[in-house]
């Protein structure tokens, strides 16, 4: 299997709704509403990974760049175009379709917004995640700091890697 990692495009909008709502139990109406201001707004910082066999869309990594270092419920509800002065680059999502995990696809799909954020001189990544996927993000050198917020039945924790300055 050949994946080919890229900036989003127009085109990938079913299959990135598909891919949202069912990953993290939406409605799709609601997820196409959003994925619209998303591809618009974070034309860098929205990454897919397509197999190159299917030209199908397994993965995707997205989010704004923010001026605070924790997300925030407005940048789920309010998109808008990434600024040069925000400090942090939030990452909303990473979903890859369940027959594809295990094959590094979320690891590229990191390293590939990493690299645009180190690139546009953020100070940092930072997402939530559910408790067991903590070990996952620490993998990558994410740092648990703390609990972010409580959702009924569900405690979402902060983790934040800091960019390296280039030389």
């Amino acid at each position: 299997m050949e994946i080919i990692y890229r900036p989003v495009q127009a085109k990938d909008l079913k299959e990135i709704v598909e891919l949202e709502a069912d990953a993290f139990h939406m409605s799709r109406e609601m997820v196409q509403n959003d994925m619209v201001g998303r591809i618009t707004n974070y034309p860098d910082t929205f990454w897919v990974a397509e197999d190159k066999e299917t030209n199908r869309v397994v993965g995707h990594i997205f989010g704004p760049a923010f001026a605070k270092k924790y997300i925030e419920d407005e940048i789920y509800f309010k998109n808008h175009p990434n600024r040069v002065e925000d400090d942090y680059q939030m990452i909303l999502s990473l979903a890859v379709l369940p027959e594809y995990r295990l094959n590094g696809i979320a690891s590229h799909l990191l390293a590939k917004l990493e690299a645009v954020a180190s690139s546009q001189e953020r100070k940092a990544l930072s997402l939530t995640c559910r408790d067991e996927l903590i070990n996952f993000y620490e993998k990558f050198g994410y740092q648990n700091e703390g609990t972010a917020q409580n959702l009924p039945g569900e405690t979402l924790y902060n983790m934040v890697k800091q960019i390296k300055k280039k030389k």
